[in-house]
């Protein structure tokens, strides 16, 4: 439950909507008393900050609840997404200060929102967060390539299909960036171990853009083949940031 109220600071929430969320198998009595006990914990745990004010941003209003934001706290979910939005919006300035936050963005994210709970709420949200959260990272992953720092690269990608390990434009990337790390024989390796569980968990083979980057990893032999990869990885190089609902 509090991880819902911080994901979402300054909305108004139905006390019985909350109790319906998490104490879905108890009665109404019993629910409503579990959230009172539940708000009663928070609050004891939002007075241990000293700019708290006794945790008094914690405020019940009838029969909603509202957490109110404050400066003095973070939301791991809520820097992502506010991040997205305002690179999106093109309202960050100098490439060293954009990067920097980006990676720290990229750091925070610790996998899907709130996972295991199936209200269309969350999933909406664990959507649109992990979205924010690719998006930041192909971003990063841009700005690495062109720099050719392909171990800060494949870090990225590490990260990314760690989490969503489908997502083939990493994959590809993953693919040409350990053959452009003098790591072919990994690159092979991985390929073939994620190409076997593609196809017995999904049932289906990788798409042709996998497939042909793959090819020109296997064929790498020269100078000129090198360069050929690298320009295969630039085509995807434009993140579409403006394509995320935020």
């Amino acid at each position: 439950m509090a991880a819902f109220l911080f994901a979402f600071p300054g909305k108004l929430h139905r006390r019985e909507r909350i109790a319906d969320l998490f104490w879905p198998e108890m009665n109404t009595e019993r629910s409503r008393a579990a959230l009172n006990s539940a708000l009663w914990r928070l609050r004891k745990i939002l007075c241990q900050e000293p700019s708290s004010n006794g945790g008094r941003n914690l405020r019940s209003i009838g029969d909603d609840v509202v957490l109110d934001p404050e400066p003095w706290f973070h939301v791991d979910s809520n820097e992502v997404t506010e991040l997205a939005r305002r690179v999106a919006s093109g309202s960050y300035c100098g490439e060293t200060a954009t990067r920097a936050t980006i990676e720290a963005a990229i750091d925070l994210y610790q996998g899907p929102f709130l996972d295991g709970e199936e209200d269309s709420l969350f999933a909406e949200e664990r959507e649109r967060v992990h979205t924010c959260f690719v998006t930041l990272a192909h971003h990063a992953l841009v700005f690495y390539i062109g720099q050719r720092d392909y171990a800060e690269a494949i870090a990225v990608c590490r990260k990314v299909l760690s989490f969503d390990p489908y997502r083939e434009l990493f994959v590809r990337n993953m693919l040409g960036l350990l053959c452009l790390n003098e790591q072919r024989a990994e690159a092979t390796k991985f390929f073939d171990r994620w190409q076997k569980v593609l196809r017995s968990e999904i049932g289906v083979g990788p798409m042709p853009e996998t497939a042909r980057v793959f090819q020109l990893v296997r064929q790498c032999d020269s100078h000129h083949d090198v360069e050929s990869i690298w320009q295969a990885l630039c085509l995807e190089r434009r993140p579409q940031l403006n394509s995320v609902r935020l």
